[in-house]
């Protein structure tokens, strides 16, 4: 039998080799489909007993969005979370997010649930990894061989676990079987690991948490902790909270970007047992739609509109809620005695014999007076009360004044029915009044009714406004409270508690909040919008308070991102603000020191201090001094200090200059030996120029350490202030100076440029900057001038300011280029580019030379200054 001829070796090679991938891919898609196949329910590792459980169908789709938030910036601004800041800050500008593999992997399920105790709130989360798990199942195999910083391999019979270590925080992370499971301490991460959890929940649960969400996200709390979060700080609200059920849940369905946020919660509640309760008639009730909606004029800029029961059921149900301090109750009883009395009507008869079910407050442009308004249920019985009152001695009743063409009557309300109606908080002691429509409304200010009724005349109605429509649209008009706000007339009790989510809610200066009670049931609607607010220019998180500051000298470290900033207070303690974390540090000197922010140091500090004896510390980010440090060098500075280089560059009382650098040594450059130096010197490069303010005055010039002009220095004519300015143009240095007088000075190499000293016509108390193509100098009167290198020159007045004798000039870069930043006498910084053209974003508050810089990780730079009224601004350009 003739043999099979042999395949070349090739061939076999590459048939044995197909034969492999087929055999490994087969391996791999059947490990892959076990790995989706082999599956648990998020609810299997979360325990039961949360105060909040939130769920997201995409982890990317949930959170790229929120990065980019201002309330995440006031979220992580809040002590309790400012931990997490450096982390989400690093996340908010990594180059992950513009990665579509990173996009792919986020893109998976998460639930999140937390625990709070008296002291403490635990949280447990599980990310479903899908068939990604095919890969996070042999975490337990290959953790002891994984080496990634600040993550550690962990093994505790019978579980292995991973630890993330921060240095303000730990995360324990671990897998079981599809699930990635994250916790913040071990005993819930053992519980989620060992346990079991989904029989302790009820099948309405599960189905409750595990479905599709239509929103990014959907947050399920237990309803009675959620109110108490919304009401703290307002007592009857605080005390309706009991009525709810216990155990029943509330889903808070919410959306939120930076134009706007709607958030809706509902709240099951239990009636009072005892059908006398006062608050039985109010719960039981559906909520109808407000007639007054309808009635309200486009002058109103806010209101809260109640439309909960009678005036007499409302009373029953406030009074057990207002403060025993009040006293209500014994002022109402003072006030019905009174009223027999004086009117032989009970306090009852004049109050709710006549009146509806809605009551209103609105605030009306223009004026700062509200105005009160009262469903009236009985015109005639009203006249008959009003008539009544009003012809007793107790009350007077002006009905002089027309405005607009409507009478508006004036009532001079008894000391006693004040006193009632502040404990109200309503303060109406001669109140005008108009009747309208069957409602009555009060204001102290005639000016606001008589706007209601033209209003109403015209058919200029609220219905139609643009900024209501805005929140309103798609709401459902009925409800027992109906708050229509604009934070800058008024603020919604919600928003007064200070709490982490009224701050959030602040963000969005317009809104229109609805509470509605159906079939046991109070539903919390809320529709948000932001509208621009010089407020809302400050970065989340600031202004921070300061201590009493010795200079307005603010430092940043040096670097593209500024990891810091640092300024002193009290001339001898130093303060750091580490941005990523807005933690602060502070360290205090024997003695008052300046600073100046360090260069290329090799990492051994940040920032340079000087105390008057001459003392020189080199620290780092948390103020700690580096080794070989602090070094005394025994000068006297006469001036600040500037960073030159790698090293440091101190003014001193004899005439000399001390170069400190980051190895701890120093020398001492000579100048001359009568040199008075009071301003830091300019640096350029290897160049430094220092201004001797002595009787014959002169510019020094220092390269690569060491004075080259000693011998002929540059001579200056009259005296003048701060320092020279130093710029390089077509590779020749030039040195410029602006003497009191106005006398520009322009050297070239050390020479006198032909044509100068030119003549300012102006009086100048800080000195020349250059920037772009040319010098900048502010003068006493508020005039910034740009002086060109043959000294023709040009000026603008600095808006609104008379004098800059104690202002300042410097040039920094705010927008990838540099530009001039001025402030006169006063507590306000422009910026100008070259054109002498007002900076986008300014005027800002603040007094110090500002620094720019990315503070919250959103790739645009941020202005930093400290400001008169001793805080620390961080702004916005944007």
């Amino acid at each position: 039998m003739e043999n099979k001829k042999k395949r070349p070796f090739i061939v076999r090679f590459l048939f044995r080799l197909l034969i492999f991938v087929c055999t490994l891919f087969c391996i791999a898609a059947g490990w892959i489909t076990f790995s989706v196949a082999d599956k648990i329910s998020p609810l299997h590792v979360l325990p039961n007993g949360y105060s909040l459980f939130v769920h997201t169908d995409s982890v990317w789709d949930a959170v790229s969005p929120v990065l980019d938030l201002l309330a995440a910036d006031t979220l992580l601004a809040d002590q309790a979370f400012s931990k997490y800041r450096p982390a989400f800050v690093s996340l908010r500008s990594s180059p992950l997010r513009s990665s579509r593999y990173a996009r792919f992997a986020a893109s998976r399920r998460a639930d999140m649930a937390f625990y709070t105790s008296e002291n403490r709130t635990d949280y447990a989360a599980v990310v479903d990894m899908s068939f990604l798990s095919a890969v996070t199942r042999f975490a337990d195999v290959l953790g002891p061989y994984l080496k990634i910083d600040n993550v550690y391999y962990r093994k505790a019979s019978p579980f292995s676990y991973f630890e993330y270590r921060t240095e303000d925080s730990t995360v324990f992370l671990a897998q079981r079987r599809n699930l990635l499971i994250a916790a913040n301490s071990t005993d819930m991460l053992f519980r989620a690991l060992g346990t079991d959890n989904e029989p302790d929940y009820t099948q309405d649960e599960r189905k409750l948490l595990t479905a599709k969400s239509s929103e990014s996200f959907r947050v399920v709390a237990d309803a009675k902790k959620l109110a108490l979060q919304i009401a703290k700080g307002n007592t009857a609200a605080e005390s309706l909270t009991s009525f709810l059920t216990d155990g029943a849940h509330s889903v808070l369905s919410f959306g939120i970007s930076d134009a706007d946020i709607h958030m809706q919660a509902e709240f099951p509640f239990t009636l009072p047992q005892n059908p006398d309760s006062p608050l039985v008639p109010i719960l039981s009730k559906n909520s109808q739609m407000p007639a007054l909606l309808t009635q309200l004029g486009d002058t109103v800029q806010y209101y809260t509109l109640l439309n909960a029961g009678s005036l007499a059921e409302l009373k029953n149900a406030a009074f057990p809620f207002i403060g025993k301090d009040k006293n209500a109750a014994g002022m109402w009883e003072k006030g019905e005695s009174l009223c027999r009395m004086f009117f032989s009507l009970s306090l009852e008869d004049i109050l709710f014999s006549w009146t509806g079910n809605e009551y209103a407050v609105l605030g009306i442009e223009g004026n700062s007076d509200p105005v009160f308004v009262l469903q009236i249920r009985d015109e005639q019985q009203r006249k008959n009360v009003f008539d009544l009152i009003t012809s007793s001695f107790v009350v007077q009743n002006n009905t002089n004044l027309i405005i607009g063409g409507v009478r508006l009557p004036c009532l001079e309300m008894p000391s006693f029915l004040n006193d009632i109606l502040a404990s109200f908080n309503i303060e109406l002691p001669r109140p005008y009044y108009l009747v309208q429509d069957g409602y009555i409304y009060f204001s102290e200010s005639p000016q606001n009714l008589s706007a209601i009724y033209t209003d109403v005349k015209a058919g200029r109605m609220l219905a139609r406004n643009a900024v209501w429509k805005s929140v309103s649209a798609g709401r459902s008009p009925s409800a027992a409270l109906s708050l229509y706000y604009n934070l800058q007339r008024s603020v919604p009790f919600f928003l007064e508690n200070g709490s982490l989510l009224s701050k959030i809610l602040k963000l969005y200066n317009i809104g229109r909040c609805d509470f509605r009670v159906k079939d046991s049931v109070l539903t919390c609607q809320l529709y948000a919008v932001s509208r621009s607010a010089a407020d809302m220019r400050l970065v989340p998180g600031f202004p921070l308070q300061t201590g009493n500051t010795a200079d307005y000298n603010l430092q940043q470290e040096s670097g593209n991102k500024a990891g810091a900033v640092f300024w002193v207070e009290d001339g001898t303690k130093i303060r750091a603000l580490e941005l990523s974390s807005l933690k602060q540090y502070e360290t205090t000197l024997p003695d008052s020191c300046t600073i100046a922010a360090a260069e290329n140091t090799s990492g051994t500090g940040v920032l340079w201090a000087v105390t008057e004896k001459g003392a020189v510390y080199l620290l780092d980010r948390k103020l700690e001094c580096a080794e070989g440090f602090p070094v005394v060098t025994g000068a006297v500075p006469s001036a600040p200090s500037v960073a030159y280089g790698n090293s440091l560059l101190i003014p001193c009382r004899d005439g000399s200059l001390v170069q400190a650098d980051g190895r701890g040594s120093y020398k001492v450059i000579p100048v001359a030996d009568e040199a008075l130096f009071k301003s830091a010197p300019a640096v350029l490069g290897e160049y430094a120029a220092v201004y001797d303010k002595s009787f014959l005055g002169s510019v020094y010039l220092i390269k690569n350490g060491a004075c080259v002009n000693a011998g002929s220095p540059m001579e200056i004519d009259g005296i003048g202030f701060g320092s020279p300015a130093l710029a390089e143009k077509n590779h020749v240095l030039y040195t410029a100076f602006i003497t009191q007088a106005g006398r520009f000075y322009l050297f070239a190499g050390g020479k006198p440029v032909a044509g100068f000293p030119v003549d300012v016509p102006d009086v100048f108390y800080t000195n020349v900057v250059f920037c772009g193509s040319f010098f900048f100098a502010l003068s006493q009167n508020a005039r910034l001038y740009r002086i060109g290198f043959d000294g023709s020159f040009t000026s603008v007045k600095i808006p609104d300011a008379v004098s800059a004798k104690q202002g300042f000039i410097t040039a920094a870069a705010s927008d990838g280029r540099d530009n001039i930043f001025v402030c006169a006498d006063g507590n306000i910084i422009y910026g100008f580019n070259e054109a002498l053209e007002v900076l986008r974003g300014f005027p800002l508050a603040g007094r110090s030379r500002p620094v720019f810089t990315d503070v919250n990780g959103d790739g645009n730079r941020d202005c930093l200054v400290l400001s008169a009224d001793k805080k620390l601004y961080a702004w916005n350009l944007q």
